[in-house]
């Protein structure tokens, strides 16, 4: 797998990892229909709005969430097409996890020798 889509699933991982976030993300996955602004989030979350804003900052940067601008507010929402493509790698290194070697030790004629434990 090349190097860059590691280092992009790694901080995705990094993002999902601190429960707040996580929470944050899940809120947002689940709620296609209301608009949410930090307000909202912030108490639905239980947090305060400067974190709330924190957490939302590193999710826009990794362009998990987008928002979108009515008036003087900003609504978040979850970027799917993003959560999809993440989605997709995850679900190739299950497929990979899965395989089972068939060149018998014979790594070098291995098309998939680069995913070989070491």
């Amino acid at each position: 797998m090349k190097t860059d889509i590691l280092e992009g699933l790694s901080d995705f991982f990094k993002a999902l990892s601190d429960p707040t976030r996580l929470k944050l993300f899940r809120l947002l996955m689940f709620n296609d229909e209301d608009k949410l602004k930090v307000t909202d989030l912030a108490e639905k979350i239980g947090v305060s709005q400067p974190a709330i804003t924190q957490h939302i900052n590193i999710l826009k940067d990794l362009k998990l969430i987008n928002s979108n601008r009515e008036q003087n507010r900003k609504f978040y929402f979850i970027n799917k097409t993003k959560f999809k493509s993440y989605k997709r790698i995850l679900n190739i290194m299950m497929d990979i996890s899965n395989m089972r070697c068939t060149f018998k030790g014979k790594c070098a004629e291995c098309p998939n020798s680069r995913f070989h434990k070491k």
